[in-house]
């Protein structure tokens, strides 16, 4: 592979689980934050419903921005645990986004479905620099 195709690859990599890492951070806040603002701020709850829909739009871009991203990492470091682990999360938050009807326990496998998710995610990028033996870089203005 040439060093600009690699370059390429490397840089969209690194968006992919940038963007995943940042959706489950994003859905730790809905299910943490969101509802402790919501108790302290009350006239908050009627202008903030969440559509019943949400958990499942939000779980339709989890999972193939999260299987693209792992795989295409997979493929190149090739270590298992950050593709277990993310299975392991997109199945909770599959689970607490159809399965569960009680808030409290859609919250609770939710939450743990994502930080999964999010160590998976943080853990493929760290085993791609390991590969390489360099960091990868955050993304400047001109790459993103």
């Amino acid at each position: 592979m040439s060093s600009e195709l690699q370059m390429t690859s490397d840089r969209r990599q690194r968006w992919l689980d940038g963007f995943a890492v940042t959706a489950s951070v994003l859905c730790l806040i809905h299910c943490l934050v969101l509802p402790a603002i919501l108790v302290a701020l009350p006239v908050l709850a009627t202008m903030l419903a969440v559509p019943e829909t949400f958990h499942a739009i939000a779980f339709a871009l989890a999972l193939p921005t999260s299987v693209l991203a792992i795989a295409s990492g997979y493929r190149r470091h090739r270590r298992r645990w950050p593709f277990i682990l993310a299975g392991a999360g997109l199945t909770l938050l599959g689970i607490g986004a159809f399965a569960i009807d009680t808030e409290t326990a859609e919250r609770a496998v939710s939450t743990t479905g994502a930080v999964l998710l999010a160590v998976a995610h943080v853990g493929n990028w760290r085993a791609l620099s390991h590969r390489t033996g360099t960091r990868p870089a955050c993304p400047t203005e001109d790459e993103a």
